[in-house]
């Protein structure tokens, strides 16, 4: 389910001093940054640095609160582990939209506790993608080279193969 740069992300916030700072257990601090990490790279596509207020509010207010359930005492802590996140992002890499990444999360913290409590966003799976598979047969040594020369495969394009 994780990549491993969601991994890597989320054991370089963990050894922080932000994440340390916060009175929240490492499992739940693990929790949190972790679905936020797999909404970022799995259903966004980019990396937290990489977003805009924008892509921070879809995050937030769509993707994320189907992470969490309504009975989650969890949910509340979010924006703050949200917050220390953004803080520590800011301190260890470059971040163009900073000021913007933490207007968002502000102004989306409170529709992101609602919405949970609510209980109105289901866990949502993500699509399996199918794996591609090729159309064209598979070219034998013996059949014809595909090229037109007229001579087999392994005696002209598959010679060096």
């Amino acid at each position: 389910m994780t990549t491993r740069a969601i991994q890597l992300e989320l054991a370089e916030f963990l050894d922080s001093p932000r994440a340390r700072s916060l009175a929240l257990g490492a499992a739940d601090l693990r929790r949190v940054v972790e679905a936020f990490l797999t909404v970022c790279h799995e259903e966004l596509g980019k990396p937290p640095r990489e977003l805009d207020g924008q892509e921070l509010e879809t995050a937030v207010l769509e993707l994320l609160p189907g992470h969490f359930d309504a009975r989650d005492a969890l949910a509340e802590r979010v924006p703050l582990v949200l917050d220390a996140y953004l803080a520590h992002l800011a301190e260890s890499a470059v971040v163009e939209h900073t000021f913007e990444l933490r207007h968002a999360l502000d102004q989306s913290a409170d529709a992101f506790v609602a919405r949970v409590r609510s209980g109105s966003v289901a866990r949502r799976a993500s699509p399996k993608s199918d794996p591609f598979v090729h159309g064209a047969s598979k070219l034998g040594r013996n059949d014809p080279c595909s090229c037109g020369s007229g001579k087999k495969y392994k005696k002209c394009h598959g010679k060096d193969a």
